[in-house]
């Protein structure tokens, strides 16, 4: 809890009481029961007030300075610290790909000014400071050229903007893709949860095959089509358009825009062409490479396999079947459109700063 403004220590509380009570008169063993305190607690507070009431009440009531142990390593020092490691990660010839506080530790003692630091300040310097090079996360930098213009046409999108004007009430978007899932049976039943011990899955499991999940996840409305499928391919991915074209809205609609990516069942060489044959009022709008980070149908899929496929102990195909359609007829009764927030603007200015992180 913190501290109420104005509110003092009990130390300087127990000082100022200790010379309140000396000015009533009080003697050091009457103030010391009083106080519930030692007796040479008293009688130090007393000396130290009368050798320091010249510098005022409050000064003579507060802590004497205190030395401290002195700095071994000061800023110049720490500083020495972190080049030397900065150094050694970015221009080492060692063969190792990841460092340990004990692999630099080894680095840094060969200074001799740094010679006696130990294994735990190292440690300490390192995380505090601000930089930390030795940490590390992948990235997948665009390789597609045109990657921000194609980007933007699906950002533009969600925002409901089509080539520069707001779509109508009657154009849809659409989010697709597949799914394929591992049919896994465990070993062993689970055992329930007990007093002290979580459920406890069997880790070792059976595979009982795959099946394709294939999906549409409506943008504006919020809503979801699915089917189930022995595998991957346009056939398939075929049927789930259809299953979602023959019925209102999207039957009658201006447009409706598929947002894809380049999977071999929606190619983008291929598949604007089949499904505009297919539907006269469908567009696909097709995904630059590596960015399936752009299909809302992947937040849709993330639940699913956070909510029903983590952890997966099913008999056979038919059992997970049920299970994935049960769940979609369930979510829909919750489900709303995803709240996305992330635009072409934002696309621009994050690769803008990317590219000069880079120079």
């Amino acid at each position: 809890m913190a501290k109420k403004k104005g509110c003092k220590s009990a130390r300087l509380v127990i000082r100022i009481l200790i010379i309140l009570l000396a000015d009533k008169g009080k003697t050091i063993v009457a103030t010391a029961d009083t106080l519930g305190c030692c007796e040479q607690t008293v009688l130090n507070q007393r000396k130290r007030f009368l050798a320091r009431r010249s510098e005022g009440p409050v000064t003579a009531l507060e802590d004497l300075p205190r030395s401290g142990r002195p700095v071994t390593y000061g800023p110049q020092e720490r500083a020495q610290v972190i080049a030397i490691v900065c150094e050694t990660l970015w221009k080492h010839e060692l063969p190792l790909s990841r460092f340990s506080v004990a692999d630099l530790h080894r680095v840094v003692t060969q200074e001799e000014s740094l010679a006696g630091l130990s294994h735990g300040s190292l440690g300490r310097f390192l995380s505090q400071n601000a930089l930390k090079p030795w940490r590390y996360r992948y990235w997948l930098f665009p390789r597609d050229p045109d990657f921000v213009n194609k980007a933007c046409v699906i950002l533009d999108l969600y925002a409901g903007f089509w080539e520069g004007q707001r779509l109508g009430p009657d154009e849809y978007a659409l989010s697709a893709d597949e799914k394929t899932i591992q049919v896994l049976s465990r070993c062993h039943p689970s055992l329930p949860a007990v007093p002290g011990y979580a459920q406890r899955v069997e880790f070792e499991y059976k595979r009982q095959g795959t099946v394709a999940y294939h999906a549409a996840w409506d943008v504006f409305r919020g809503m979801v089509f699915g089917r189930m499928a022995p595998n991957t391919c346009i056939a398939t991915f075929n049927q789930l358009v259809d299953l979602v074209m023959t019925q209102a809205p999207y039957q009658t609609a201006g447009r409706v825009f598929w947002i894809v990516d380049g999977g071999s069942a929606h190619h983008r060489n291929t598949f604007p062409a089949r499904l505009s044959n297919m539907y006269a009022n469908a567009v696909a709008v097709s995904l630059p490479v590596h960015a399936s980070w752009l299909n809302q149908i992947e937040i849709y899929f993330s639940i699913v396999q956070r909510k029903v496929l983590t952890p997966l102990d099913v008999a056979d195909k038919e059992a997970l079947t049920k299970r994935l359609l049960g769940f979609q007829d369930c979510y829909q009764e919750v489900a709303k459109p995803f709240s996305w927030k992330f635009t072409a603007t934002d696309l621009k200015k994050r690769l803008e700063a990317v590219q000069e992180f880079s120079l």
